[in-house]
C-alpha cells in the first residue's frame, strides 16, 4: 500500500491543516486511511495501473479498488465592449481531489472535496450497494437526477461552462437513488433533503425533494447514438428561508458576476421543474440540447414560471469520436487518435428567460452564442478556448447591481490537468 501513501501525502501539508480544521474531515480522512489498513490487514493483493486517465489500485479480482479522481482547471477570461467594466481576471475554478473504492465486490463508495480559492466545499461522498446487475442503490451526497449536462462529469463537458438553463438544477444534496439501466435505457429516480451544511435551522423541518431521469437511446452503434431524456425534480424552500428562493446565473464564465438574477421570490409553497433532453453521435460529430421549464408554486401571490434551452455541436477536426457511459447517459471522455493529439471545434446557443410579466418578476433575459476550441494533449491534459457573444434585456441588471442590457462579448481560456 505505498502507492496510496504517497498520493495522500501529495495532498500537501496546506489541505491537510484546512482539511483537520473539521471534525467532519477529520473523520472521512481516518475512514480513507481505514480502507487503506482493510486492505493490508485482509491481505489482499493489490497491483497499481494507469487506466483511462485514472490511477488505480486493485485486486486481482477487481473485488477491491481504489482510483483516484484529481482535477486542476485555471482560467483567464477577458471582457469586451461592456458596460459595466466587468474586471479581467484570472481563477482556480477547481482543485479537486475524490477517492473512489470498490469494497467486497458489492460495494462502493466515494469522497470528494473541492479547496479552490483556499475554501473546502464537500463535493461527492457516498456509499453503494452495486450487487445487483446493472443496478446502483446509494446513500449519501451526490447530484439530483436532473439533466444530462448536470449529471456530466465537469472533466468532460465540452464548453468551460454548463449553459445558461443549468440555473435550474439542484446539483448535491443528501439522498438516497436507485439507478437500473440496460444496454439502451436507463431509470434513475431519488429522494433527497438539503445540501450538506444547511437544514440544521433550530425548530424548523429540513427540507425534501425528490427526482427522476429516464433515458432511451434507439441507435447504440459503435460511433452512431442517439439519445433522448426527460427529467423532473420537485423541491420545497429550504429551511430558515422564509419560503423564499431565488435563481441567479452568470453568463458562462465563473469569473463574470451573476446579472441574471429574480431577486428573492416570496411566499413560494413548492417549485418543479422538467427538461427534456437530445443527444446523438455519428463519428466525430456529435451534439447535444435540452430545454428546461421551472414553475413556482406560491401562496397569496401569482406562480411563476421561466425557462431556457441550448443547443450545440462538436466536431473532432482529427477524427475521434466521444465515449458514451451506458450506466450514467452521457458523453464521457475524450482520447485522441495519436500522440499529436486531438483537436475539436464547438459552437452552442443558449438561451434563459427569468422574467415573468404575470408574477411582476423581472430576472432578467440572456441569450449566448459561444465559439470553443479544445485541444486534447492525451486524455488528463486538455487546452480550452470559449469566445461568448453575450445578449441581454434591460433586466438583466443583478437585480438593480449592474447596468442592464449590456451587450458584450468574452474571451476564456482553461488549462485543465486531470490525474
Amino acid at each position: 500500500m505505498l502507492f496510496i501513501k504517497e498520493i495522500i501525502a501529495l495532498l500537501g501539508q496546506k489541505l491537510r491543516e484546512v482539511i483537520m480544521k473539521s471534525r467532519f474531515f477529520a473523520f472521512i480522512l481516518i475512514v480513507l486511511m481505514s480502507v487503506s489498513f482493510a486492505f493490508a490487514q485482509n491481505r489482499v493483493k493489490m497491483e497499481d495501473y494507469f487506466d483511462h486517465g485514472y490511477f488505480v489500485t486493485s485486486s486481482e479480482d477487481g473485488a477491491f479498488k481504489l482510483w483516484f479522481d484529481g482535477r486542476i482547471m485555471i482560467d483567464t477570461g477577458f471582457f469586451f465592449g461592456d458596460d459595466n467594466n466587468f474586471a479581467n481576471g484570472t481563477e482556480t475554478r477547481r482543485a479537486r481531489i475524490s477517492f473512489k473504492t470498490i469494497m467486497y465486490d458489492n460495494w462502493a463508495g466515494e469522497w470528494d472535496i473541492d479547496v479552490a480559492d483556499n475554501e473546502v466545499e464537500i463535493k461527492d461522498f457516498w456509499m453503494a450497494y452495486i450487487g445487483f446487475d446493472h443496478v446502483i442503490i446509494k446513500l449519501g451526497n451526490h447530484k439530483m437526477p436532473f439533466s444530462m449536462e448536470e449529471v456530466t462529469s465537469s472533466r468532460n463537458i465540452v464548453f468551460m461552462e454548463r449553459a445558461l438553463p443549468n440555473v435550474f438544477t439542484s446539483g448535491r444534496r443528501i439522498g438516497l437513488s436507485v439507478t437500473k439501466w440496460a444496454d439502451n435505457w436507463r431509470f434513475q429516480a431519488g429522494f433527497f433533503g438539503q445540501e450538506v451544511g444547511e437544514g440544521e435551522e433550530e425548530g424548523e423541518n429540513e427540507a425534501w425533494g425528490y427526482a427522476a431521469r429516464f433515458t432511451y437511446e434507439p441507435v447504440m452503434e459503435k460511433g452512431r447514438i442517439i439519445h433522448l431524456g426527460a427529467s423532473y425534480q420537485y423541491l420545497l424552500p429550504d429551511a430558515g428561508s422564509d419560503d423564499r428562493i431565488k435563481f441567479k446565473q452568470r453568463p458562462e464564465l465563473h469569473l463574470t458576476e451573476k446579472i441574471l438574477d429574480t431577486g428573492k421570490i416570496k411566499n413560494v409553497d413548492d417549485y418543479s421543474a422538467y427538461g427534456v433532453e437530445f443527444a446523438g453521435q455519428f463519428g466525430a460529430l456529435s451534439w447535444q440540447a435540452e430545454y428546461i421549464s421551472q414553475d413556482v408554486n406560491r401562496y397569496d401571490k401569482p406562480d411563476a414560471s421561466f425557462d431556457g434551452y441550448y443547443v450545440y455541436v462538436s466536431y473532432f477536426i482529427t477524427g475521434e469520436t466521444r465515449q458514451w457511459k451506458k450506466s450514467e447517459a452521457e458523453f464521457g471522455a475524450v482520447t485522441p487518435n495519436s500522440k499529436k493529439g486531438a483537436l475539436e471545434v464547438a459552437l452552442r446557443y443558449s438561451h434563459l428567460d427569468l422574467n415573468d410579466e404575470d408574477a411582476d418578476i423581472w430576472g432578467g433575459k440572456e441569450d449566448n452564442f459561444t465559439i470553443g476550441i479544445n485541444y486534447y494533449f492525451n486524455e488528463n491534459i486538455r487546452f480550452m478556448m470559449n469566445y461568448i457573444f453575450v445578449n441581454n434585456d434591460e433586466y438583466a441588471d443583478g437585480d438593480g447591481d449592474f447596468i442592464g442590457n449590456d451587450d458584450f462579448q468574452i474571451l476564456a481560456f482553461r488549462f485543465q490537468y486531470l490525474f
